[in-house]
């Protein structure tokens, strides 16, 4: 069984939202060794049309790894002045809605998925504290990151470019690209910092709501532009293709299952759904020493946990997981 959330209340919509993403179109394959720079001013100017103006300058990977995803710079929008509801007043979810949570300086927020897939970042703030709100809907990876450089507040953007199959950001003043699931900056001035990064929790707004009985819900950015009622990747959550090269797979199991990923100390494992269907919904672990537990909802393809602070946690299609951490251990069930 692949797990998955429920999304049966919108109708198959297809690939749509200019996010089409190459589906089915030939991609390169990946390149593998160190990355490459150019002095050449000609290859240079070429790079940056290809890749959506960006000049890739201090590349930390390949840059034949970094791709044009379909859209171009800012066709997805990023939202730059959220405005959130309470919970009476959000409408647009419902106790089974997907959400993307976050408890950060005495605040707690709730961003529904349908909406972050038609902006992927919301560059928020808690308290004084810039943060981003990120959602990838080719890898399914929620994230927060704290976006400050230094002395430099940064606001994020939709690059249209990709790499590993994840999508990158970009900052709007220095313009270096970020690695959306690993907050890495990959190329530009910034290239090699990483962000700060903020746990999160993705799960249906009624558990949410048990944890954070005060949260407020992003609303709508564009109501009068887009109708969030349909997922644009609708279609994607059940193919088996993987729109763009990584770097690492592993094809035995169904790459958009949804796992668990847990980073501690250096060690990292994953729990697919698949698993902890078949160990009965609730798992107890021990990574690096430290307790884990999960309950995974298969209905809803939904995990809910507790680890300590220590701890990232992070949800992810099998493919993304796999793509960004080769070396991971995979949970199984004992005798």
């Amino acid at each position: 069984m692949i797990g998955r959330r429920d999304r049966s209340r919108r109708r198959l919509a297809g690939i749509s939202l200019g996010v089409s993403i190459g589906l089915g179109v030939g991609l390169a394959a990946p390149v593998s060794g160190r990355a490459q720079s150019s002095s050449s001013p000609a290859s240079s100017t070429e790079s940056a049309a290809a890749h959506n103006g960006f000049a890739l300058e201090n590349a930390q990977v390949p840059v034949a790894q970094i791709l044009a995803g379909g859209p171009g710079r800012d066709s997805i929008r990023a939202v730059a002045a959220p405005e959130f509801a309470s919970v009476e007043e959000a409408t647009w979810v419902t106790p089974s809605t997907p959400v993307v949570g976050v408890a950060w300086k005495g605040e707690a927020k709730a961003y529904p998925v349908h909406l972050l897939e038609y902006h992927l970042i919301v560059n928020d703030r808690f308290g004084s504290d810039a943060v981003a709100v990120t959602y990838d809907p080719l890898t399914a990876v929620p994230r927060a990151y704290v976006r400050r450089r230094g002395e430099r507040e940064l606001e994020f953007g939709v690059s249209g470019l990709v790499y590993n199959s994840g999508f990158l950001m970009y900052d709007r003043v220095g313009e270096s690209l970020w690695s959306q699931f690993s907050g890495r900056a990959l190329a530009g001035s910034d290239a090699g910092a990483s962000l700060p990064r903020i746990r999160v929790r993705q799960e249906p707004m009624a558990v949410w709501l048990e944890r954070q009985p005060d949260t407020r819900v992003l609303a709508r950015p564009e109501p009068r532009r887009i109708d969030y009622g349909h997922s644009p990747f609708s279609s994607y959550w059940i193919s088996e293709t993987i729109p763009f090269p990584v770097a690492h797979r592993d094809d035995r199991f169904h790459p958009k299952e949804v796992v668990l990923g847990i980073e501690i100390e250096g060690r990292r494992r994953a729990y697919l759904g698949s698993r902890c269907t078949a160990a009965g919904g609730r798992i107890r672990d021990e990574v690096a020493g430290r307790t884990i537990q999960i309950v995974y909802d298969s209905n809803v393809g939904v995990f809910m946990w507790e680890a300590p602070e220590e701890a990232f946690v992070t949800d992810a299609y099998w493919f993304a997981w796999k793509a960004f951490h080769p070396d991971s251990e995979l949970w199984e069930a004992g005798p």
